[in-house]
């Protein structure tokens, strides 16, 4: 990781930060959102290497 990376990370989590704590609701419905998503995807994952066998 080089600087700009650290750079680019540390403003995108210093917004989501800022969003968070601006508006909550949506905030929380983001995170939630992101983390079902998340999950969903593993589901899939091993549902369908599951039906492959």
């Amino acid at each position: 990781m080089n600087a700009v990376d650290l750079v680019k990370a540390t403003v995108v989590c210093g917004l989501c930060a800022f969003l968070v704590y601006s508006y909550p609701v949506v905030g929380q419905v983001l995170i939630i959102g992101v983390l079902s998503l998340i999950w969903l995807s593993y589901a899939h994952t091993v549902l369908t290497r599951r039906v492959r066998r």
